[in-house]
């Protein structure tokens, strides 16, 4: 599966997770600045999270590439 696939389907599972009931998006984007996003699917994740719509918080990686 190709790069721009990966980050795909990372930001379709971002958007999937942040309805969960108990889901912290803040605190998984926080997780990021401990454990930075390494491949395509993470970078879409992450990117996902702080598109949602419910983040309050930023990431130091958003927009990086690594």
């Amino acid at each position: 599966m190709d790069s721009l696939q990966e980050y795909h389907r990372g930001r379709e599972a971002a958007t999937s997770e942040v309805d969960e009931p108990n889901f912290d998006v803040d605190q998984a984007i926080a997780s990021f600045d401990y454990d930075p996003p390494d491949n395509p699917f993470q970078r879409g994740y992450l990117r996902g999270l702080l598109k949602c719509g419910y983040a309050t918080v930023t990431s130091k990686w958003d927009g990086e590439l690594i």
